[in-house]
């Protein structure tokens, strides 16, 4: 059995590996890890000087990337989202929010299960995170069917911010996976009066007095 998961493993590394391979560097997160040109270098003190030039520090630079790596993934150019994630990335390591954006972009684009969720335990490890990644990985734990896995995550994220967006619709639409109707409703509810977005499959969508 360890023989099996070991090849599994060799060979799903193998397939991000080639799928990174026909991706230029700043579109790889944290640029792969390679062993950075003095060119390169010089890019990345070029961008700190620039954004200290603007008026900013470092870590409130790093949160002007990640939030345009949002508005470029929101378009659909995940190749700009990761390039703004990478100098996010340059400008402050310890923003976990950085992480969340690599996960993200992992799984969407590279379909890549375990690096994504390799960047979602980074993003959680770090002090300075926001609560979105907590919902996103219970989201992509669901995705997995791993049902519990993800309540754990969309509990810490109510936890943090009782009005977590598209937390109580991810609690709802898990519960209803497993078949506990009466809190997939419940949570429904929850998610509707918080303007949540419900899974198009979930029940009590519409939470009427005649599904839920």
């Amino acid at each position: 059995m360890n023989h099996i998961r070991c090849l599994i493993a060799f060979f799903m590394c193998f397939v991000v590996i080639q799928a990174y391979a026909a991706l230029p560097a700043n579109e790889v997160p944290m640029y792969g890890n390679i062993n950075k040109t003095e060119e390169m270098k010089k890019a990345d003190a070029a961008l700190i000087a620039e954004v200290k030039k603007a008026g900013y520090t470092q870590e409130s630079g790093a949160k002007v990337a990640v939030q345009k790596g949002w508005a470029y993934h929101d378009k659909g150019d995940l190749g700009g989202a990761m390039r703004r994630f990478n100098q996010a990335w340059i400008l402050d390591p310890e923003n976990g929010d950085v992480y969340h954006g690599f996960a993200i972009i992992v799984h969407q684009r590279d379909k890549a299960i375990s690096e994504a969720e390799k960047y979602f335990r980074m993003a959680l490890s770090k002090s300075r995170v926001s609560v979105n990644a907590y919902v996103d990985y219970g989201r992509f734990l669901w995705l997995q069917n791993r049902y519990d896995e993800s309540l754990t995550q969309l509990t810490k994220a109510i936890k943090i911010s009782p009005k977590a967006y598209n937390a109580c619709s991810n609690i709802s639409f898990v519960y209803y996976k497993k078949g506990d109707f009466v809190q997939a409703c419940k949570w429904a509810k929850d998610a509707k009066t918080n303007n949540d977005q419900l899974e198009p499959r979930l029940p009590g969508r519409d939470v009427s007095p005649g599904r839920c």
